[in-house]
């Protein structure tokens, strides 16, 4: 059995490696435009150069070796064919599959602003953006980020740690991680990422980049009419899934490949798995991109296993979660947060912690009891628990004592 995997990251290698579990003599190829294996997670330590390319490495430098899988990077694949069932790469080369994985993730979204194409601009996505940041940065005293995701807030923090002079981020919420925070946590987010020393500015969006006589970014426009100084502009607004392969052979949902609960694309024996894909969140009972590591591994684990002869689904499935510490915060999102149900209940419990810092629990329970979303802030020591409740739509009642409400913890709203 041939297995073909195009991408090389967290669904590409989970995949690869439930393969072999299963088929010690299937033939398994990797290929992937990226020269190197790197977590997209720490590519914002690379742009500010507090972290080297050759540590994002998330395998082992004998991974290939170990699992007996053939990997050709700086190969990228330009088309294939579904009834041939093979592949064209860029270098000329075709290679025939029997089964073929698709786990090409997303890139940065650039929005149609004037200015925006040119040197100076980047997005967030690869080793290359990651480096050309870092390569222009000490030259640089004004820094703009386009968009206070995750991507763009750990970003910013990381220049403010390197000592760049000066960082701001551009918001259109009215604060930042809109699709992680509510209002009460948002807000003080915004407040302390403006402690640290990132000038904050929600509410407005970039109109245009503006260059100087030799092409380079000096400033950024944005629609309220106010001007930034920009030496280099980072675009954090999103990103678009890969699908320019699978799109002349097969269905495209509305934000990536639709995909089974065995992660099967419309197309006979090929398979899809991470950020290029769509499927059901089984949170929300709706299609949508699963956009974090976890789900990317699970996914690409039972890809291989279909791949392989097996017979695996995704259960429990969701995108909804995550995990971050900015400007020395621990933080957990759980459920949708950013697509809230008026009819929920919400409760906000607080207490300070022995460290003196103040914790705050963010809670919204469905007209059942059930729990349907969580933000935790500084003390997240019991996310697990909040997860496994959401995903399984559990009474609050039915969680062990001490989780919510917590005795320590006092009800504020």
């Amino acid at each position: 059995m041939r297995h073909l995997i195009i991408g090389n990251s967290a669904a590409g290698t989970a995949a690869a490696e439930a393969i072999r579990e299963r088929d010690p003599a299937a033939r398994v190829t990797m290929l992937s435009k990226d020269t190197a294996f790197f977590s997209r997670c720490q590519l914002h330590l690379v742009a500010s150069g507090r972290r080297s390319s050759a540590k994002t490495r998330f395998v082992p430098r004998d991974w290939a070796q170990r699992h007996g899988i053939e990997v050709r990077l700086g190969v990228e694949v330009t088309g294939i064919d579904a009834h041939q069932k093979q592949v064209l790469c860029s270098n000329g080369e075709i290679l025939p599959y029997d089964r073929l994985l698709l786990s090409t993730g997303a890139s940065s979204l650039m929005p149609p602003i004037a200015g925006m194409e040119g040197p100076g601009v980047f997005g967030l996505r690869n080793l290359e953006d990651a480096e050309g940041i870092c390569g222009q940065i000490m030259g640089c005293k004004n820094v703009v980020v386009i968009g206070a995701g995750l991507v763009g807030c750990e970003l910013a923090e990381a220049l403010i740690k390197a000592s760049h002079t000066s960082v701001s981020i551009i918001e259109m919420a009215p604060y930042p991680l809109p699709l992680q925070l509510e209002q009460h946590t948002g807000a003080r987010m915004r407040q302390l990422m403006g402690e640290h020393g990132i000038n904050m500015i929600c509410g407005d969006s970039v109109s245009a980049i503006e260059r100087n006589a030799a092409g380079n970014p000096c400033a950024v426009a944005l629609k309220s009419g106010r001007i930034l100084s920009a030496d280099l502009v980072v675009c954090a607004a999103g990103v678009r899934p890969n699908i320019d392969l699978f799109a002349p052979l097969g269905d495209i949902g509305r934000r990536g490949i639709p995909i089974d609960e065995g992660c099967r694309t419309s197309v006979t024996d090929i398979y899809a798995a991470g950020d290029v894909t769509e499927s059901c969140d089984n949170t929300l009972g709706r299609v949508m991109p699963s956009a974090i590591w976890p789900a990317a591994r699970r996914q690409g684990r039972v890809a291989g296993i279909n791949m392989s002869g097996g017979s695996e689904a995704l259960t429990d499935h969701t995108g909804l979660k995550t995990s971050a510490v900015l400007c020395g915060i621990p933080l957990v999102s759980l459920g949708p947060i950013f697509d809230l149900n008026p009819a929920w209940q919400k409760q906000i419990y607080e207490h300070t912690d022995s460290r003196g810092r103040l914790c705050t629990k963010v809670c919204y329970t469905q007209s059942d009891g059930s729990l349907a979303a969580t933000v935790l802030w500084g003390d997240v020591s019991l996310a697990g628990l909040y997860a496994e409740a959401i995903v399984k739509k559990r009474s609050v009642g039915d969680l062990s004592p001490g989780i919510v409400p917590d005795y320590r913890l006092q009800a504020v709203g």
